[in-house]
């Protein structure tokens, strides 16, 4: 075959059937080009599978959808077919055919003639795309077969006692489970697991770029299991269910990375509900130079690290990574010979040579009262996890106006108004006059896929909102294996960076509305969230509807 050469493309089960009956793919089947192939599936193996195919002259094949009997299914273990690589699709007098993704192995190919007692025939899919059909097909008959290894199928109910509790969480099925949905969290690069019940199944989601993204569906008999694994892992106590609870560990990955995990478990109508935060120091914790900083601001802030008093706040939505900016901070003050002392909650991530402590209501130790102890145990730096009421307000800007300097965050939506959300919360004008040295409001941004970005359709009010000209293009992900479908791969953080000059301080003091602020800082150069979420956009690392979803108002 010549470079030129077009492989038949089976993506349907007619298609398919018809291969296996006749030897030879339909006339109706598409015929695809080496690169038509790579840019409908861009999955990473896709030009090493049109060769493979081409190679040898068998056809390709796509398996989304693709429904298989289970009778099929049976003659290849869920285990082997993952080992093999390989997914059996259709069985026919002549034989069974199969999707596999590697012609080289022939141990594994004489293995798979052993395996079904049948004659194979062969189509080639990538790696990816039999991986995710393995998942979906086999899914339901292993987790029959793990709820009867538990005493739990046929609808069965547990003995509600923490004993029947404790032997589920620690039968090897649980924690085999329990532990592969860990790694492939992990290995997807998912933020976020999600067990969320319903009235037939329990949902399995990961948030991957704050997007989540349905993985499979367990049995709901398995829940009792499963929850309670989770329960155990996370120190909770197994006999309640009415109230919710919170949890933390740690979790050991076969690669020996060690990722800590916060648990929320949660009552609902059709069971618990369980939340997993996975926090991994080894990738979570960035530096100053790493979290996107423009060359005039990354100076600005080395001057504010630099001052040995001030408050600096990071502001914006929950998740928006403004705790990802303050330990960035605190890593580039460590490098100077001082003391700095934290008060969070939780403690996220500990950082070596920073005294860390933890939020304890029960024994009366908030935010406020942390940081009046503080003020006798010598700090040069001070983090509070977060402002959430005046007390806590006047302590931090008193704490900034007696030597120290103060880093912590607020939850508003732009850098301006968090000047005025402090005077609400009962701060003297005059104090934050002279306390305030910076605030940095900013909100993460989903980045295009760069394997599938396409020409973007956008609607007329997005355009007219933003003030974006008709003839300008802009681009966005399709959706495609390397993106789990979601057309985003990664997020950045965009921002603006609000320096408190002489002009603004008098405005403070002044008791000037939000608005007059951020018109101030423009005209001294501060760029707006906005402007930069529509550039990044312009530049075609997001979508010009995720500048439209970031954009403050």
């Amino acid at each position: 075959m010549d470079k030129s050469s077009q492989i038949a493309l089976l993506d349907n089960p007619t298609a398919l059937q018809r291969y296996l009956e006749r030897g030879q793919p339909p006339d109706s089947a598409p015929r695809l080009d080496r690169q038509a192939w790579c840019e409908r599936v861009a999955d990473e193996d896709a030009a090493q599978v049109f060769s493979a195919a081409e190679a040898i002259g068998l056809p390709l094949a796509r398996l989304d959808g693709i429904e298989v009997d289970q009778a099929v299914l049976n003659l290849i273990p869920a285990e082997r077919a993952r080992q093999l690589s390989a997914l059996p699709l259709l069985q026919h007098a002549k034989g069974l055919l199969v999707a596999v993704d590697n012609l080289s192995d022939a141990s594994a190919l004489a293995a798979l003639d052993f395996l079904s007692q049948w004659p194979v025939s062969l189509v080639i899919a990538t790696s990816s795309d039999i991986r995710n059909a393995i998942a979906r097909l086999y899914d339901n008959a292993e987790d029959a077969e793990i709820a009867r290894q538990l005493g739990l199928g046929g609808g069965k109910k547990i003995e509600d006692n923490p004993r029947e509790y404790e032997r589920l969480a620690q039968e090897k099925p649980t924690v085999k489970l329990i532990h592969g949905v860990m790694e492939q969290a992990l290995y997807r690069r998912a933020s976020d697991i999600h067990f969320r019940p319903n009235s037939k199944h329990l949902d399995l989601l990961y948030r991957i770029d704050d997007e989540l993204v349905l993985v499979r569906s367990f049995l709901r008999e398995l829940a009792p299991a499963l929850v309670s694994r989770i329960k155990v892992l996370g120190k909770m106590n197994l006999a309640e269910h009415r109230q919710a609870q919170d949890g933390r560990t740690r979790l050991r990955t076969d690669e020996g990375k060690e990722i800590d995990l916060r648990i929320s478990v949660m009552p609902t109508v059709h069971g618990e509900s369980v939340v997993i935060r996975l926090l991994d120091t080894e990738q979570s914790l960035k530096t100053i130079d790493q979290i996107g900083l423009s060359p005039l601001d990354r100076d600005h802030m080395t001057d504010l690290l630099n001052r040995s008093h001030g408050l600096f706040l990071a502001t914006g939505p929950t998740g928006c990574g403004k705790s990802t900016t303050l330990y960035a901070m605190l890593l580039e003050l460590r490098k100077q010979n001082i003391n700095i002392l934290t008060i969070e909650d939780p403690v996220e991530y500990q950082i070596d040579d920073v005294q860390q402590m933890q939020v304890n209501r029960a024994a009366g130790f908030t935010f406020a009262r942390a940081l009046r102890n503080f003020l006798r145990h010598d700090p040069d730096a001070i983090m509070v996890g977060e402002i959430r009421d005046g007390e806590t307000a006047n302590v931090a800007v008193e704490s900034s106006l007696t030597g120290h300097l103060v880093l912590s965050t607020l939850h508003t939506n732009t850098a301006a108004t968090a000047v005025t959300r402090l005077l609400d919360l009962g701060v003297e004008p005059f104090l934050l006059r002279a306390s305030l040295a910076a605030v940095m409001a900013q909100r993460l941004v989903r980045l295009n896929c760069a394997y599938c970005s396409q020409v973007e359709q956008i609607e007329p009010l997005i355009r007219k909102t933003l003030g974006v000209a008709e003839h300008e293009t802009f681009y966005r992900g399709s959706g495609c294996s390397r993106c789990n479908g979601l057309g985003v791969f990664g997020r950045a953080a965009v921002y603006e960076l609000l320096f408190i000059s002489e002009p603004l301080r008098k405005r403070i003091c002044h008791g000037a509305e939000a608005d007059q602020i951020h018109q101030q800082a423009v005209a001294e150069g501060m760029v707006p969230i906005t402007e930069r979420a529509i550039e990044m956009a312009r530049a075609g690392t997001i979508s010009l509807t995720e500048a439209f979803r970031v954009r403050a108002v």
